[in-house]
């Protein structure tokens, strides 16, 4: 058996037994993590194992089989407010969902934590889309489902005048009536600063996170979608 000690994030959990949790950790370290967690549903282990709090944690590891021995608070749960905590809870799910055990992305992780520290100091709901979108690039590249921004599927240079599709786990293909190439273009510069660009690259990003997860349904979207309009994909 072997221990290891992570830093970690908890993405998901649930009851096992009368005492016990199963979690599912995003570590630095290993990637996604799922430990059984003896005595997780007591006060004490409940107030550790919560979402969008930095934890240190060590893990005993035989094979397939992880239990949690340790668990430490490494600074204070992040708080947030109305669209910053669905959009928050909404990247969890993308991670829980998109990412493979074991699959190690200490990029992923550290822009993960980034951006949630931002989205607690933010409010305006175009600033708050724009980050998102920004982090959906990071886990489709770090998945291996990223597509060119500057060129189409037969590799020619993206014209901002002409209007594209995207064909998911493709790229863009032009058409008469699509998304504008002045948009893409503006993705691939990082310039989400205009309503319609936010626009066209939320329509984007929607198909690409769909095909990444073939499919699977996103309930962050719906619980904010009964809110009101969502900053989600």
């Amino acid at each position: 058996m072997i221990t290891n000690a992570l830093q970690a994030w908890v993405l998901h959990k649930r009851w096992t037994g009368d005492t016990s949790a199963q979690v599912v950790f995003f570590t630095r370290e290993q990637g996604i993590l799922s430990c059984t967690c003896k005595g997780g549903r007591t006060p004490k282990k409940q107030s550790l194992l919560q979402a969008f709090t930095p934890l240190w944690i060590a893990v005993d590891g035989r094979r397939d089989w992880h239990y949690l021995r340790q668990v430490e608070i490494i600074s204070p749960s992040l708080q947030f407010t109305g669209s910053g905590l669905f959009s928050a809870l909404y990247i969890n799910e993308l991670l829980h969902h998109a990412l493979r055990p074991n699959d190690t992305n200490r990029l992923l992780y550290d822009v993960y934590g980034r951006t949630l520290q931002t989205l607690t100091l933010l409010t305006d709901r175009l600033l708050i889309e724009a980050t998102l979108r920004r982090f959906e690039w990071v886990l489709l590249t770090a998945c291996g489902y990223q597509m060119s921004l500057t060129h189409d599927v037969h590799e020619m240079p993206i014209v901002a005048s002409s209007q594209y599709t995207l064909i998911p786990g493709n790229g863009f293909s032009l058409v008469d009536k699509g998304i504008l190439g002045a948009h893409i273009l503006a993705f691939a510069d990082d310039k989400l600063n205009d309503v319609e660009v936010l626009k066209a690259v939320k329509w984007i990003m929607r198909r690409a996170i769909d095909h990444a997860l073939d499919g699977k349904p996103i309930k962050a979207r719906e619980l904010y979608g009964k809110q009101g309009e969502s900053t989600c994909a």
